[in-house]
């Protein structure tokens, strides 16, 4: 039967509806969510719950329905002289697949052991007009489920597992947060200078007050001012958005959980959020120590803790303590035949994102348990604080599991005066075409002249380290909505 023809046929079992009750009533009471349904007692009576209809076999005198929700699903058993013949020729001659039911009835189980609702009374909630895909391939097309999340969520198990224990993990981090003594605080999406990372903003126009503003690439820099304003541990899950290419691991609008908390440095960060990724991970998935696609990630026990220099002298055998310069390391590589093929020409690159290159491609891909990387060149962290005895590098990590890097955090940056120079820097960089380049902004070294006691802070992308966690290739299969280019203007080019 033709799209058409399908519609036209669900259209006039609407009118069918229609002449028996209200198709769309305002409201349906139910006592139990499906999910709780299958914990009952068999023969317990009274139990109204509703759903999509996800199956329907239609019989003489009795059907068989499997209604169903994001959380679960339960069959439901119509029989002819339990329900009413008016009431049961309503059900055969007006649902179908993808309508919503509500139901009351009897817990019983069946000759196979399923747990099932005997119906004694239905009511029709709502018409699906476009029949869902077949059920028995689900929705297999990777562009479909991006565009249209909804039918993968409908179709897909899989998939509706997958967002409720993101959600989950959302719940759990910030129970842990707030149990820590951590403040959940709001920073503006819009603000009038890009700050807090180095990536190219969004740009628009406000019209009452007649300025450019930007979509904030990171909170980082307002929440510092919440700490300069008398909060000692703040957090927050932002919105971020920073105009740059879109492949398997990143995307330009993303949420970021960024939290900071005063008179910790980065080693005290480091063992807090072993302890709360963990106790999340745990809680989430039964165990410390789970497999993803094929490699088993332990999250118990102690995490490795390793430096630039000793990750690449093990790696490649190249010690990078003994190149000062950008040109003099890239000559070492070349001699030892490394490939840093990227989008990036090499030949560009300063001498700390020469080294943070070089790891990329001989080091991060094998990285598979919880690693700290630490002692960062100083000029790949503009806000973090310089160690005090090698200013060279600075007091600094990141996380990297299975390849990916998760967590990026420093002890922060407080001296307005070294701040007011690496943020000139910046300006100079972004003046000399550096779109990626900070702006200098004054209103943000003013806060610190105000005084900031010693701060250590970090952020974690929080839809990069599901995808990592859940073991999916793409990071669109970890966000529910992702921005798709519309179809009439031509193929998504960006398509993964």
């Amino acid at each position: 039967m033709s799209e058409n023809n399908i519609l036209n046929a669900r259209m006039a079992k609407l009118e069918y509806v229609n002449n028996q009750t209200n198709p769309y009533p305002e409201r349906f009471e139910k006592t139990h969510e499906i999910c709780d349904v299958i914990n009952l007692e068999e023969g317990v009576t009274g139990v109204r719950t509703a759903g999509r209809i996800m199956s329907m076999r239609k019989m003489g005198k009795m059907s068989f329905l499997t209604i169903g929700d994001i959380l679960g699903r339960i069959q439901v058993i119509a029989k002819k002289d339990l329900l009413g013949e008016q009431e049961y020729d309503f059900l055969k001659k007006g649902f179908d697949i993808g309508d919503f039911l509500g139901v009351e009835g009897e817990i019983f189980t069946t000759q196979a052991g399923e747990k099932s609702i005997l119906v004694t009374r239905i009511e029709f909630l709502g018409k699906s007009y476009r029949p869902l895909p077949e059920k028995f391939h689900g929705v297999t097309d990777t562009e479909i489920c991006y565009r249209q999340r909804y039918l993968d969520l409908c179709m897909n198990s899989e998939t509706r597992e997958r967002f409720v224990k993101k959600s989950q993990f959302i719940k759990e981090i910030r129970r842990y947060l707030e149990d820590n003594g951590y403040i959940e605080i709001e920073t503006p999406a819009l603000i009038d200078h890009p700050s807090g990372a180095t990536a190219r903003p969004f740009t628009s126009h406000h019209n009452a007050l007649n300025m450019e503003v930007y979509l904030r690439i990171a909170p980082e820099t307002y929440l510092k001012r919440a700490i300069v304003g008398g909060f000692t541990k703040v957090f927050e899950f932002a919105r971020c958005f920073r105009n740059e290419g879109i492949d398997a691991t990143h995307l330009q609008d993303f949420t970021m959980l960024e939290g900071y908390c005063a008179y910790y440095n980065y080693k005290d960060n480091m063992k807090f959020l072993q302890e709360m990724l963990t106790s999340v991970i745990t809680k989430i998935w039964g165990s410390p120590i789970i497999n993803v696609n094929g490699n088993t990630i332990d999250f118990a026990g102690e995490w490795e803790v390793v430096s630039f220099r000793e990750l690449l002298l093990r790696d490649c055998g190249i010690d990078i303590e003994n190149y000062k310069t950008a040109s003099e390391l890239l000559e070492k590589i070349e001699q030892e035949n490394i490939d840093l093929s990227s989008a990036i020409d090499p030949r560009t690159l300063g001498r700390g994102n020469l080294i943070d290159l070089l790891y990329k491609k001989v080091s991060r891909p094998n990285m598979i348990n919880p690693t700290f990387l630490i002692e960062h060149p100083t000029d790949l962290s503009p806000l973090a604080r310089a160690n005090d005895e090698n200013p060279e590098i600075s007091d600094r990590f990141q996380l990297i599991i299975n390849g990916a890097e998760i967590i990026n955090a420093y002890s922060e940056l407080v001296d307005p005066r070294e701040q007011r120079e690496r943020l000139l820097e910046q300006a100079r960089c972004k003046a000399n075409g550096d779109e990626e380049a900070m702006m200098m902004d004054e209103d943000y070294i003013m806060a610190m002249e105000y005084g900031m006691p010693p701060i250590s802070g970090w952020g974690m992308g929080i839809d990069r380290v599901f995808q990592v966690l859940s073991g999916t290739d793409n990071i669109r299969d970890s966000i529910m909505f992702p921005l798709m280019r519309p179809i009439n203007l031509g193929s998504d080019s960006t398509q993964e």
